[in-house]
């Protein structure tokens, strides 16, 4: 009796092979995460405070830096009503705040943040700017964690 072996395709795999590695590489290409609903599901959260660095670059000079390391209640709460509820240093304060998905720009006081990174339990914030009637140059980033 004799038995059929398949084939190889262009004499290297065999036809299975192929097949198997053609529809593994699609379902791993269809599969993603069904929580990922944007920015706006994971930045309305209570964010705790992790740090905040501030970098003033002044020419001819070295940068200054100014860093703040958050104590365990220090917190940002951004709301869905358009309000940020924080304590920084036993300080509390509440700012309204305007934010932009398709930019990932987050406007809080005179902040104008780059969302630099955020998923369900962490998110950067960073803001560049050139300090008013100056040379100078500051960096004001924000690290936060849930």
């Amino acid at each position: 009796m004799m038995h059929n072996v398949a084939n190889c395709v262009n004499g290297k795999r065999p036809l299975t092979s192929i097949a198997c590695m053609a529809l593994l590489t699609v379902l791993i290409a269809a599969c993603k995460k069904d929580d990922d609903k944007g920015i706006t599901a994971k930045l309305m959260n209570r964010w705790n405070l992790v740090s905040i660095t501030d970098t003033s670059y002044v020419p001819n000079n070295a940068p200054d830096i100014s860093r703040y390391d958050g104590a365990g209640d220090d917190y940002l709460d951004f709301r869905k009503d358009g309000l940020m509820y924080s304590s920084i240093k036993k300080a509390l304060d509440t700012a309204t705040y305007i934010y932009s998905e398709a930019n990932l720009k987050l406007n809080v006081h005179n902040f104008q943040y780059k969302i630099v990174y955020i998923t369900h339990n962490s998110m950067v914030l960073w803001d560049p700017h050139f300090s008013s009637g100056s040379s100078s140059y500051i960096a004001h980033k924000v690290i936060l964690r849930r």
